[in-house]
């Protein structure tokens, strides 16, 4: 691979690698950056107890017992929800075999009534 260059076109070439390799001021956050990543790298070195807690304002620590009885409530919940879902099935089922009986005692009712009109009574 061979690049042919001329006096012109190397002078360019030359200014534009000048040009991109000439130094350039670090933006005025970057100073701020490394000393916020050098105080969390140290903190990581930090046993445990001796971390800083940023966010404890944002979070509390809460006790122990509140978390069981987070777990308690739901379940409660659950199994609430689970009843009322039950029960409204039940009364659905209900409303449709009711319906049906009515449906069903009325195609009955047609029936016999032909059936007597054609000089046909069946058991009363």
């Amino acid at each position: 691979m061979s690049f042919d260059l001329n006096d012109g076109e190397m002078n360019d070439f030359e200014k534009r690698l000048a040009k991109a390799m000439r130094r350039v001021d670090a933006p005025p956050n970057v100073a701020k950056f490394l000393a916020l990543a050098a105080e969390v790298h140290a903190e990581r070195e930090l046993p445990r107890r001796e971390r800083k807690h940023r966010w404890a304002f944002f979070f509390p620590r809460l006790p122990v017992w509140s978390m069981g009885a987070l777990a308690v409530v739901l379940v409660v919940g659950v199994f609430a929800g689970e009843q009322v879902h039950e029960r409204r099935q039940q009364a659905r089922a209900e409303q449709q075999f009711e319906t049906a009986m009515r449906v069903t005692d009325h195609a009955l009712d047609q029936t016999r009534a032909q059936l007597e009109r054609v000089g046909l009574k069946l058991g009363e």
